[in-house]
């Protein structure tokens, strides 16, 4: 058998090998978002700040799924934190595995629960901006989200 036959046999075994379709589709990313975002907003920090919180309300309206991650050229680095009790005192905690978004369900993250850890800002953040977050899911697809900057603890169009 010729060089160029066994090379048309092997790529037609890879080809209709069933692991081709499974990894064909583990290769697809999510292209539909079923997450849907609202009242996404960063809590003002304090002028000589290098961190600030990020809040959102997260409602998963399809299968279960959870939020992996999240990015923002405005800050050098974002990430999922929880805040629990140890005793008497709150501590932050990183989720590195991310958040799980229970199948058709809301998730909060809001001041002392679930919220994004917003490291370094690349300049100072002012009460009205807007910041961009890119929010990555492990099924629904990526989502880039305007959060409002705001000043104060209340979230916007809760009663003061």
């Amino acid at each position: 058998m010729s060089r160029s036959s066994r090379a048309a046999l092997l790529a037609g075994l890879l080809l209709s090998s069933p692991v081709m379709p499974a990894v064909a589709a583990a290769a697809q990313a999510p292209t539909t978002p079923t997450v849907s975002v609202s009242d996404p907003w960063v809590r003002l920090p304090p002028p000589a700040a290098n961190v600030a919180a990020g809040y959102v309300q997260l409602h998963n309206g399809g299968a279960e799924d959870r939020l992996l991650s999240a990015a923002s050229p405005a800050f050098a680095e974002v990430q999922i934190h929880a805040m629990r009790m140890d005793g008497d005192v709150m501590r932050m905690q990183a989720l590195p595995d991310g958040l799980a978004l229970p199948e058709r369900q809301s998730v909060a993250l809001q001041p002392g629960g679930y919220h994004l850890m917003l490291l370094k800002p690349r300049r100072p953040l002012s009460a009205g901006q807007a910041v961009r977050i890119t929010l990555q899911f492990a099924r629904s697809a990526p989502q880039g989200v305007d959060f409002s900057v705001r000043d104060g603890l209340v979230p916007h169009g809760a009663a003061k």
